[in-house]
Protein backbone atom coordinates (compact mmCIF):
# COMPACT_ATOMS: atom_id res chain seq x y z
CA UNK A 1 0.00 0.00 0.00
CA UNK A 2 1.16 3.40 -0.96
CA UNK A 3 2.10 5.71 1.56
CA UNK A 4 -0.02 9.21 1.50
CA UNK A 5 3.26 10.88 1.07
CA UNK A 6 3.70 9.03 -1.75
CA UNK A 7 0.26 9.18 -2.94
CA UNK A 8 0.60 13.23 -2.69
CA UNK A 9 3.48 13.46 -4.29
CA UNK A 10 2.33 11.86 -7.39
CA UNK A 11 -0.62 13.31 -7.52
CA UNK A 12 1.64 17.14 -7.30
CA UNK A 13 3.86 15.83 -10.23
CA UNK A 14 0.69 14.99 -12.07
CA UNK A 15 -0.71 18.52 -12.03
CA UNK A 16 2.65 19.98 -12.73
CA UNK A 17 3.12 17.77 -15.90
CA UNK A 18 -0.62 18.55 -16.27
CA UNK A 19 0.15 22.35 -16.82
CA UNK A 20 3.14 21.61 -18.32
CA UNK A 21 0.99 20.04 -21.28
CA UNK A 22 -1.23 22.64 -21.40
CA UNK A 23 0.91 25.23 -22.06
CA UNK A 24 3.04 23.65 -24.77
CA UNK A 25 -0.56 23.90 -26.93
CA UNK A 26 -0.34 27.16 -27.81
CA UNK A 27 0.99 27.58 -31.21
CA UNK A 28 1.37 30.63 -34.08
CA UNK A 29 -1.23 30.58 -37.24
CA UNK A 30 -1.05 31.85 -40.33
CA UNK A 31 -3.20 31.91 -42.98
CA UNK A 32 -2.97 33.08 -47.25
CA UNK A 33 -5.50 33.51 -50.00
CA UNK A 34 -5.43 33.44 -53.40
CA UNK A 35 -7.64 36.02 -56.20
CA UNK A 36 -8.34 34.30 -59.51
CA UNK A 37 -8.39 36.85 -62.77
CA UNK A 38 -11.41 37.95 -64.43
CA UNK A 39 -13.30 34.96 -66.57
CA UNK A 40 -14.75 36.29 -69.68
CA UNK A 41 -16.85 34.65 -72.74
CA UNK A 42 -15.58 34.74 -75.94
CA UNK A 43 -17.40 35.72 -79.13
CA UNK A 44 -18.39 34.39 -82.58
CA UNK A 45 -19.05 36.63 -85.38
CA UNK A 46 -19.84 34.72 -88.63
CA UNK A 47 -19.66 37.16 -91.51
CA UNK A 48 -20.39 37.24 -95.43
CA UNK A 49 -18.76 39.70 -97.18
CA UNK A 50 -18.44 42.25 -94.76
CA UNK A 51 -21.99 41.84 -93.89
CA UNK A 52 -24.04 40.31 -90.65
CA UNK A 53 -26.32 38.07 -92.46
CA UNK A 54 -28.47 37.49 -88.86
CA UNK A 55 -31.08 38.78 -88.64
CA UNK A 56 -31.71 40.20 -92.39
CA UNK A 57 -30.09 37.44 -94.90
CA UNK A 58 -26.89 38.67 -96.89
CA UNK A 59 -27.87 39.69 -100.19
CA UNK A 60 -25.75 37.75 -102.75
CA UNK A 61 -27.16 39.19 -105.39
CA UNK A 62 -23.89 38.20 -107.57
CA UNK A 63 -25.33 34.98 -108.24
CA UNK A 64 -28.13 35.57 -110.21
CA UNK A 65 -29.31 34.72 -113.68
CA UNK A 66 -32.35 35.24 -115.73
CA UNK A 67 -32.93 33.28 -119.21
CA UNK A 68 -31.07 29.59 -118.21
CA UNK A 69 -31.13 27.53 -121.01
CA UNK A 70 -29.86 23.62 -119.95
CA UNK A 71 -26.25 23.64 -119.45
CA UNK A 72 -26.08 27.32 -118.66
CA UNK A 73 -24.00 28.36 -115.41
CA UNK A 74 -23.26 31.46 -113.27
CA UNK A 75 -20.05 32.05 -110.50
CA UNK A 76 -20.01 34.17 -107.64
CA UNK A 77 -17.59 34.89 -104.91
CA UNK A 78 -18.77 34.80 -101.24
CA UNK A 79 -15.92 35.62 -98.62
CA UNK A 80 -16.92 34.08 -95.39
CA UNK A 81 -15.16 35.59 -92.47
CA UNK A 82 -14.99 35.05 -88.68
CA UNK A 83 -15.20 38.70 -86.74
CA UNK A 84 -14.93 37.17 -83.23
CA UNK A 85 -12.66 36.39 -80.85
CA UNK A 86 -13.02 32.75 -80.95
CA UNK A 87 -11.81 30.22 -83.69
CA UNK A 88 -14.93 28.41 -85.78
CA UNK A 89 -15.65 25.56 -88.02
CA UNK A 90 -19.11 25.99 -90.12
CA UNK A 91 -20.94 24.44 -92.91
CA UNK A 92 -23.41 25.77 -94.90
CA UNK A 93 -26.63 24.13 -96.49
CA UNK A 94 -28.99 25.69 -99.12
CA UNK A 95 -32.77 25.62 -99.14
CA UNK A 96 -35.02 26.59 -101.96
CA UNK A 97 -38.74 27.81 -102.62
CA UNK A 98 -40.97 25.23 -104.32
CA UNK A 99 -40.62 24.53 -107.81
CA UNK A 100 -40.09 22.02 -110.71
CA UNK A 101 -36.62 24.09 -111.50
CA UNK A 102 -34.94 23.46 -107.73
CA UNK A 103 -34.05 19.61 -108.37
CA UNK A 104 -32.05 20.53 -111.92
CA UNK A 105 -30.12 23.35 -110.61
CA UNK A 106 -26.90 21.85 -109.46
CA UNK A 107 -24.16 23.83 -106.97
CA UNK A 108 -20.84 23.41 -106.77
CA UNK A 109 -18.35 25.35 -104.47
CA UNK A 110 -14.78 25.92 -104.34
CA UNK A 111 -12.39 27.50 -101.90
CA UNK A 112 -10.04 30.26 -102.72
CA UNK A 113 -9.48 31.30 -106.54
CA UNK A 114 -11.93 33.55 -108.46
CA UNK A 115 -15.37 33.24 -110.26
CA UNK A 116 -15.75 34.20 -114.38
CA UNK A 117 -18.32 34.29 -116.13
CA UNK A 118 -17.93 34.41 -120.50
CA UNK A 119 -21.03 33.76 -122.79
CA UNK A 120 -23.22 32.11 -120.02
CA UNK A 121 -20.77 29.86 -118.98
CA UNK A 122 -19.46 30.34 -114.84
CA UNK A 123 -16.22 28.93 -114.01
CA UNK A 124 -14.73 28.75 -110.62
CA UNK A 125 -10.57 28.81 -110.32
CA UNK A 126 -9.13 27.59 -106.61
CA UNK A 127 -9.78 24.07 -105.07
CA UNK A 128 -13.13 21.93 -105.44
CA UNK A 129 -14.81 21.13 -102.61
CA UNK A 130 -18.16 19.50 -103.45
CA UNK A 131 -19.48 19.28 -106.87
CA UNK A 132 -23.01 19.15 -108.27
CA UNK A 133 -25.26 19.26 -105.22
CA UNK A 134 -28.92 19.47 -106.78
CA UNK A 135 -31.20 21.81 -105.35
CA UNK A 136 -34.31 19.80 -103.38
CA UNK A 137 -37.37 21.56 -104.41
CA UNK A 138 -38.73 23.58 -101.19
CA UNK A 139 -36.51 21.87 -99.13
CA UNK A 140 -33.06 22.16 -97.78
CA UNK A 141 -29.64 20.32 -99.24
CA UNK A 142 -27.08 18.50 -98.12
CA UNK A 143 -23.96 20.75 -96.59
CA UNK A 144 -22.32 22.30 -99.47
CA UNK A 145 -18.97 23.25 -98.17
CA UNK A 146 -18.04 19.92 -95.68
CA UNK A 147 -17.00 21.59 -92.55
CA UNK A 148 -14.51 24.31 -92.24
CA UNK A 149 -12.79 26.25 -89.99
CA UNK A 150 -11.96 29.87 -89.98
CA UNK A 151 -9.47 31.48 -86.81
CA UNK A 152 -10.32 34.19 -84.73
CA UNK A 153 -10.55 38.06 -84.97
CA UNK A 154 -9.86 38.28 -89.20
CA UNK A 155 -10.26 34.57 -90.98
CA UNK A 156 -12.06 34.63 -94.29
CA UNK A 157 -12.26 32.22 -96.22
CA UNK A 158 -13.12 33.01 -99.96
CA UNK A 159 -15.98 30.16 -101.75
CA UNK A 160 -17.05 30.85 -105.59
CA UNK A 161 -20.38 29.20 -105.80
CA UNK A 162 -20.97 27.44 -109.14
CA UNK A 163 -24.92 27.08 -109.83
CA UNK A 164 -25.40 25.00 -113.22
CA UNK A 165 -28.84 24.38 -115.08
CA UNK A 166 -28.59 20.52 -115.93
CA UNK A 167 -27.96 20.51 -119.47
CA UNK A 168 -30.85 17.36 -119.38
CA UNK A 169 -33.13 19.77 -117.71
CA UNK A 170 -36.98 18.62 -119.17
CA UNK A 171 -39.01 21.00 -121.07
CA UNK A 172 -41.30 21.23 -118.47
CA UNK A 173 -38.98 23.64 -116.12
CA UNK A 174 -39.15 26.62 -119.27
CA UNK A 175 -39.93 29.72 -117.77
CA UNK A 176 -39.68 28.82 -113.98
CA UNK A 177 -37.92 30.51 -111.16
CA UNK A 178 -36.93 29.73 -107.90
CA UNK A 179 -34.81 31.33 -105.24
CA UNK A 180 -32.16 29.89 -103.47
CA UNK A 181 -31.09 30.96 -99.38
CA UNK A 182 -27.50 29.94 -98.28
CA UNK A 183 -27.85 28.97 -94.66
CA UNK A 184 -24.28 29.03 -93.04
CA UNK A 185 -24.02 27.82 -88.99
CA UNK A 186 -20.91 28.41 -87.23
CA UNK A 187 -19.77 26.40 -84.10
CA UNK A 188 -17.10 27.59 -82.17
CA UNK A 189 -13.63 25.36 -81.37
Amino acid sequence: MLSSARVRALLALGMVLGTGAVGTMAAWTDTATATSGAFSTGTINLQLNNAEGNPTAYAFTALTKANMSPGQSIAAMLPVQNKGSVAFTYTANTTSTTSTLAPYLKVSTYSGGTAANASNVGTCSGTSIIANTSLVNGGTSANIIGTRSLPATSGVDDICFLVTLDAAAPSTVQGTTVTVTFNFTATSV
